[in-house]
């Protein structure tokens, strides 16, 4: 792949600055909230309905999507792909925007469906992006910087747009929140796009565009069996680690005010931002940390994750004397370090799959040994044995995967504590977490053993 001089970290760049505005546009009704809610003219209880049926629309098109990106890629290529999700998210906020200021409900509920249609496919391929381009190098920095850029859009979101709605009102303000947003990530767009057509014309040479390699691609729905047992077992993680990390602030803010705040929601939503501001923050020098080749056993930092976790929620409810702010912040730690070593592990994973099959289509018999994923066959330097097509396939599939378990988890793990909060209040909901994160130790540390079981 031929590259210029810094041209990676402008890919990256690019691929950063398109998912913040993404995340900066999903969060809006979250901080636009009680200025909306007044425009609206609704009930707490009719707001609160609306609330949570403009995510569920949003996140429902998400459970079953990014399992088909892979073939979407496939089929009409990346350019188009991108193309194609970044109008869906374009027309979906802009049809948002434009039905609140008419106070339109159902015209908003159709554009979270609409922008959720493009929103988390384009969140895989711009994964896809970066792992293709710091694939020999700096990946656990890149996919860090990745992470770090969707959760900096939120923070930037719940700082800037309630304060341009107390200057300029409700209606200005998601018109500057979305045109801002929107506005940045259609020039990554089409950078990335820029950069997609000449590095196609630079490969065009190779065997990635020729006949004979489009006819080596492989059914993988079909050949899910294939996969490695590592690749499920960090879908199990993937559930019970974001089952906990995405469904905390769902019941947070209500449970610190009344467990340390005596009741005030104004300063127990101050606390509830506290690990995502910090997580946002030690990301990116934890995926620098983590490309050290002394610190690189992610099932290792797994561990730490659901360790630091566990002992968090452990204090929540044992002991309220230390405050919040101490366990909060063990959760910053602990979602900024999830986040780095879980997508690292499973991109390593994934091109040792793509490795592999690109073995496997040219007839080269592997042993049962070299048919496992262990951290020996990611460090060959060998990238140029992986045929593009599969190699492509197998990265979005994988990714598109994960994020429709992502989503699924975000989705039924608030059913899950809903019951536990009603059968034990407050107590009940720091139980599911616990068991969440004793699940994902356990899970984690058979993943260890595997992987340096080579």
């Amino acid at each position: 792949m031929a590259q210029a001089i810094g041209g990676h970290w402008c890919v990256l760049t690019a691929v950063c600055t398109l998912m913040w505005g993404v995340y900066f546009i999903y969060d809006l009704p979250a901080s636009l909230s009680t200025p909306l809610q007044t425009y609206l003219g609704l009930s707490d209880s009719k707001y609160a309905y609306l609330v949570s049926a403009l995510y569920t629309a949003y996140a429902a098109p998400n459970i079953f999507l990014p399992f088909f990106s892979g073939h979407l890629l496939q089929r009409f290529g990346e350019k188009f792909a991108l193309l194609l999700t970044l109008t869906s998210v374009v027309l979906g906020q802009l049809v948002f925007v434009l039905s609140f200021q008419t106070r339109l409900q159902s015209g908003m509920i159709l554009g979270r469906i609409l922008f959720g249609l493009g929103g988390e496919v384009m969140g895989v391929f711009g994964t896809e992006i970066t792992t293709r381009w710091f694939r020999d190098k700096r990946l656990s920095l890149a996919l860090a910087m990745n992470l770090a850029s969707w959760r900096l859009g939120s923070v930037a979101n719940s700082i800037l747009v309630p304060q341009l709605a107390k200057a300029h009102g409700v209606v200005a303000a998601g018109w500057l929140g979305t045109g801002l947003s929107l506005g940045v990530s259609i020039l990554s767009a089409f950078y990335l796009v820029s950069i997609n057509d000449s590095e196609s014309k630079g490969a065009s040479t190779d065997e990635g565009n020729d006949e004979e390699g489009t006819r080596r691609n492989i059914n993988f729905l079909a050949s899910l069996s294939d996969y490695p047992y590592m690749f499920w077992q960090l879908g199990l993680i993937c559930i019970l680690g974001y089952g906990s990390i995405n469904t905390f602030t769902n019941s947070a803010q209500r449970f610190l005010a009344f467990t340390f705040y005596g009741g005030d929601q104004r300063a127990a939503g101050s606390a509830t931002s506290i690990p995502y501001i910090l997580s946002s923050v030690l990301v990116p020098p934890l995926g620098l940390l983590l490309d050290l080749p002394l610190f690189n056993r992610y099932p290792a930092s797994l561990i730490i994750t659901n360790l630091l976790m566990f002992f968090s929620h452990l204090l929540f409810l044992v002991s309220t004397d230390i405050g919040p702010v101490f366990p909060l912040s063990l959760l910053g730690i602990a979602y900024a370090l999830f986040g780095v070593a879980f997508w690292t592990s499973l991109t390593r994973c994934l091109l040792f799959v793509a490795r592999s099959w690109s073995a496997k289509s040219r007839g080269i018999v592997q042993s049962a040994t070299e048919r496992q994923y262990g951290t020996n066959v990611t460090n060959d330097g060998n990238q140029d044995s992986t045929d593009p097509v599969i190699y492509q396939e197998v990265i979005t599939f994988g990714f598109g995967f994960m994020t429709s378990l992502m989503n699924l988890a975000t989705g039924a793990v608030p059913i899950l504590l809903a019951g536990a909060e009603n059968i034990a209040g407050y107590m009940g909901l720091e139980m599911v977490f616990l068991v969440l994160a004793v699940l994902g130790c356990l899970t984690s540390v058979h993943l260890a053993w595997m992987w340096n079981g080579i």
